[in-house]
């Protein structure tokens, strides 16, 4: 405790309250920036094919080799917008798969070490209970097989 005065003052100095765990600001994970920069990468493609609409509009592309560039250049931003979709969402789909496992791994792992010893018991007796009342099913003949 900080001392103003000699004397033994018993004030303390003020600190400013600590914020929240929620609204201390995060660096964004890898996921975010991943899709940030799909998103940026696909706005880019817009971009393009928009500048390409426009310089139409202004007046180039007007004779026959020009103006095929300006209708092909979308179609083939197009394509290579589907193309770079596509490979990074294989390849998120596939990673993504990976982490899932691992964290399913990890977390079973953690809900074990807390886990009820007596919930295997409860959950044995419940299986016994449910495989005693499919063989007494089972047992059972159907009003065809009766009739026979």
């Amino acid at each position: 405790m900080a001392r103003t005065k000699a004397s033994g003052s018993g004030r303390s100095t003020q600190h400013p309250p600590e914020a929240p765990a929620s609204e201390i600001p995060q660096p964004p994970s890898r996921h975010v920036r991943v899709f940030e920069a799909i998103a940026d990468l696909n706005r880019g493609f817009d971009h393009v094919i928009a500048d390409v609409e426009r310089l139409k509009e202004l007046g180039f592309f007007r004779d026959k080799f020009s103006n095929r560039f300006a209708k092909t250049c979308p179609l083939t931003i197009e394509d290579l917008r589907a193309w770079g979709n596509f490979e990074v969402t294989e390849h998120l789909s596939s990673r993504g798969e990976a982490d899932m496992a691992r964290s399913s791994r990890r977390l079973h792992d953690f809900e074990k070490r807390f886990k009820d010893p007596n919930d295997a018991l409860v959950e044995a007796e419940r299986l016994k209970k449910k495989l005693a009342a499919k063989g007494g099913e089972a047992g059972k003949k159907t009003p065809k097989e009766g009739a026979e």
